[in-house]
This record gives structure tokens, sequence and C-alpha cells, in this order.
């Protein structure tokens, strides 16, 4: 927050302060006593209008911590309803939390149409973390829903600050991690290598294993994009010793990738079946259909329209464009292969379509 914005008590502004610093360091507890103190403190009557409205946005934000999203939703509309009165480090607020309770509520692209309008106000924040850690989360949702590009920059904006301060060093190896997937989706190779191997140097990569088998799973993504398969599994290997690993299925599956395109069918299908496995106790539905289609291109050929069908059916329906776009080429390509052109056109159309969504995302920014 601020340091300079003007409260009617240093007692108050050190409470607002306080409690805000708490929530963005996830110290529930301590929020919890913080909160219940500005409460105390608010009923007193003494604050001026511009202190409750600040007060009523952290405590959205101690809502959206605690998971709590009707009532952060609550006070969000609350202070929208003050929008005209509203001053510029409120509309700050406003926008990021609003838009990081579109996220946790899984809305994310009105999510990052909210964060889009946090930019305008960033000339009111002094505090560079502040500035740092919102085009962390930025680039996040950005990251997310496949706008790579974009993802990128504020990755390299937050990055360039977080390395001026040691003590957010976690937050650096995420953003490092982070671009270098884009860099990858990007195929800029070179560049993503570089943020990785610079990643397992930090202090805190060495000293964290699930942070390691992050950037090992990440290694492993791009030299199977390279088509270094021996690397490739040298690292994902390491990956799934760790079955917490948050990107377990995934190594599973980029291990089968290579698995099939080394020619080894049985264990191409073998890591398969582990993956569903693993897909049907976390029921995580994209990576449900990644295996389907690389089981069925592989080892069902007799399947694989009908899976890449109902696969397209699914990314579609769940706005996930860049499986759509892939699946559709890929689609497309087969039914122009077999000259069936109309089919070919309306896959191809499909795939084009949601490109250009994406052109017109970016050009609104």
């Amino acid at each position: 927050m601020r340091s300079d914005v003007t409260f009617n008590s240093e007692e108050l502004r050190e409470l607002l302060n306080l409690w805000y610093m708490n929530i963005k360091l996830k110290k529930v507890q301590a929020a919890e006593k913080l909160k219940a103190e500005v409460s105390e403190q608010l009923a007193k009557g003494e604050a001026n209008d511009d202190v409750v409205k600040l007060a009523l946005l952290i405590h959205s934000r101690h809502h959206i911590l605690c998971k709590n999203h009707a009532e952060a939703e609550k006070l969000i509309s609350q202070v929208e309803g003050f929008s005209p009165y509203l001053k510029e480090e409120h509309l700050y607020y406003l926008h990021l939390f609003k838009g990081m309770y579109l996220y946790s509520t899984k809305d994310y692209y009105n999510a990052i149409e909210e964060y889009g309008q946090v930019e305008s106000y960033l000339g009111y924040i002094h505090d560079e973390i502040e500035k740092a850690e919102f085009f962390d989360l930025f680039a996040s949702a950005l990251y997310y829903l496949d706008y790579t590009n974009r993802s990128a920059i504020y990755a390299e904006k937050a990055i360039y600050i977080y390395q001026l301060y040691p003590a957010y060093e976690k937050k650096l190896t995420r953003m490092k991690n982070l671009i270098a997937l884009n860099y990858i989706d990007m195929g800029e190779y070179d560049l993503a290598e570089e943020y990785l191997h610079s990643a397992l140097q930090d202090t805190n990569t060495k000293q964290n294993i699930m942070v390691q088998m992050s950037i090992y799973h990440n290694l492993g993504l791009l030299y199977e994009n390279k088509g270094l398969y021996s690397a490739a599994k040298r690292y994902l290997e390491k990956t799934l010793t760790h079955e917490n690993f948050d990107d377990y299925i995934s190594s599973v599956y980029l291990l089968a990738k290579i698995a099939f395109a080394e020619g080894k069918n049985e264990k191409g299908a073998e890591l398969c079946e582990i993956g569903l496995k693993r897909v049907g106790k976390e029921n995580d539905q994209d990576y449900y259909w990644h295996f389907q289609i690389l089981y069925a291109a592989n080892f069902n050929p007799n399947s694989y329209i009908s899976t890449l069908k109902s696969a397209i059916e699914y990314f579609k329906e769940h706005n996930r464009m860049y499986e759509l776009q892939k699946y559709a080429d890929e689609i497309a390509t087969y039914y122009s292969n077999e000259k069936n052109f109309e089919k070919a056109n309306y896959y191809y159309r499909l795939a084009l379509g949601y490109q250009n969504n994406i052109v017109m995302f970016h050009s609104r920014r």
C-alpha cells in the first residue's frame, strides 16, 4: 500500500498497512487479529471516508485470502457503488482486488479485463514491490489463458523489480520459471534455457525440493520441444520420484509423448495408463483428453478422429484456446490429407476464429 496515503491517525494507518502486509504474506491468524483491531478503531467513528473505503477494500482482499468469495464480492460491489467519488489509490486497489476475486472464482477472462484497468493507476503507487506483485499476478493470469507474448512482457517487468530486492528471491525464481514457459511456447529456447538454469542457481531453489522439481519439469518440457529426448527424460524422470509434485501428470504425459516419438509404443501406452489413473484421482479433464488423444493417435488409430472431435468440443466449451487451436489444426490437417476439404475448412476456420479472438483481445490494450 502507498506509504503516503492520508489517514486521520498514525495508529490506523499503521494497522491498515500491517493488515495488508500480513494478507499478502498469507499469515491468516495475524491478519485476523489485525482485522479485529481495525474494526475496533473504525467503530469509534473517527475515520474519514477515504480511510473507510480503503479498509473495505483491504477487507475484501482478506476474504479472498480466506476463500470467502461471496463476502469479498459484496465488499467490492459496495466500494464500486462509490466509483464517482473514489480517488486513484482506491481505484487501483478496487480493480486489483476485483481481478484477484474473479481469478479465484475461475472467471479468468474478466479477471484479465480488471487487471488491464489497474495499469492506468500504477503511477499513484510508489511501492515498487506492490507494482512487481501486480505484474506477477497479471503475467500468471495471461499465461494461464495462453496470452504468451503479453505474459512474458509482464513477467519481465516483475523480474526487473524483484531482482533488486533479495528478500523477494522466491518470487523472482517463480517469475523466471514463468517467463521460461512463455519463451518455450514462443520457440525462444535459448532464452528459456537461460532463465531456467539461472533459477536453479537461486538460493531458495537449492533449499526447496519442489521448486527444483518445477524447474526440472520445465527443462524436460524445453528439451522435449527441441527433440532432445535423452536430456528431456533425464530431467522429467527426476520429478516422478515425487508423487505430490504439482506437475506430476504433465511429466508423465511428456514422457509418454517421448516414448511414442522414439517408437516405444508399449512404453508409451503404459505411461498413458499411469497418467489416466492419476487424472482420475485429480479430476483433471484437460489432461484426460491430452492422454486420450495421444493414446488414440499412437495405439488405437480407429478412435483417433472421434477422440479428437470430443476433445475439441470440451476445449471449446471451456475456452481453452491454445488446446482448441492445436487440436483443430490437427484434425483439419487430417481431413486435408484425406482430401475432405469441406471438413478441413470447417476446422481450419474454427482454429483461425479463436486465433483472431486472441488478436482482438490484444488490440484492446
